[in-house]
């Protein structure tokens, strides 16, 4: 899923509330509406448009009653500084676990086992939460370091630049090397637009091409 679409979808406060009660357990579209207080037919046409995502999937049961769940982990992280705007969207990947066998019965003995197993499993979800802050607390310093940086090379952009073209190419550039027909695309300019002043840039020795990847791209690398 694009992360623009799954943005557009999250903009919606009941499509964010169905969301979260879906994390919870699957649920029944008559459930969904009485919990939200909103209409079935409004909570169908959201789950509609959940479901061509494939965020969201439904099943029958046994009753022939249709309940939706959620079907993909998902994770979308929004960037904003001065200097920046990224959208990114990514797949979380588990880890297949082995089919238990189911017992028979539920005895004494089995129901102390299964209470030591989720003290275990409870433990493993706080150390699990734990290293996930801490990697949260790494990328917020890293973001912080490139917000720095970017400050300092929009200052020395002002300086080499001789005009507002050479400023809006060389900012495009140094979030990444791009090549003429991308670096058009970014700024909405034409090609033609960009030719002079990406000479001039090249001539003062302040960009040049490379090729990265099996492409030529600008760059001041």
């Amino acid at each position: 899923m694009e992360s623009t679409q799954l943005l557009d979808l999250l903009g919606n406060e009941n499509r964010r509330n169905i969301i979260r009660l879906l994390a919870t357990r699957p649920y029944y579209v008559s459930e969904i509406a009485e919990r939200l207080g909103v209409g079935p037919k409004a909570i169908l046409g959201h789950l509609e448009q959940l479901e061509q995502t494939g965020l969201v999937r439904a099943n029958t049961n046994e009753q022939r009653r249709k309940y939706y769940h959620i079907t993909e982990n998902l994770k979308l992280e929004v960037f904003v500084s001065p200097y920046s705007y990224t959208v990114e969207t990514c797949t979380v990947l588990q880890q297949p676990q082995p089919e238990k066998p189911k017992s028979p019965h539920r005895g004494p003995t089995n129901n102390t086992k299964s209470v030591e197993t989720l003290k275990k499993l409870n433990t493993e979800l706080f150390e699990l939460e734990s290293r996930r802050r801490q990697l949260a607390d790494q990328q917020r310093k890293i973001e912080g370091e490139m917000t720095d940086v970017m400050a300092n090379c929009v200052k020395w952009v002002h300086e080499v630049a001789k005009n507002k073209p050479e400023e809006e190419i060389l900012m495009a550039v140094l979030k990444k090397p791009q090549d003429m027909r991308s670096l058009s695309m970014s700024m909405g300019k034409p090609e033609y637009f960009m030719e002079e002043p990406i000479r001039s840039l090249r001539e003062r020795g302040i960009m040049n091409e490379r090729q990265i990847n099996n492409r030529q791209l600008l760059t001041l690398i």
